[in-house]
C-alpha cells in the first residue's frame, strides 16, 4: 500500500470508519502510511462532509448526522 495516492487514502480511512472501527491519528497515520499530522488533517477535512468525531482522541462515525443549524 506504499503508492496509495491522496484519493485512495481518504477512501480508505473512510471506508475503515464506516465499518464501524474507531482510530486514533497514530492508528490511522500507520494504516496510511503517512504522517500523524497529515492524518490528523485528513479527518478534520473528512469531519466536514461525513459525520465524524474526535471522542477524546479517538475518531469514530457519528450517532448522529450534524445539521447546518448545528454549527
Amino acid at each position: 500500500m506504499l503508492d496509495m495516492l491522496p484519493t485512495e487514502r481518504i477512501g480508505r480511512a473512510t471506508w475503515l470508519l464506516a465499518q464501524g472501527r474507531t482510530m486514533t491519528v497514530r492508528e490511522v497515520a500507520e494504516v496510511l502510511e503517512i504522517t500523524p499530522r497529515g492524518a490528523r488533517a485528513m479527518l478534520e477535512r473528512l469531519s466536514r462532509v461525513v459525520p465524524l468525531v474526535d471522542d477524546g482522541g479517538v475518531w469514530r462515525v457519528a450517532s448522529t448526522e450534524r445539521t447546518p443549524s448545528d454549527g
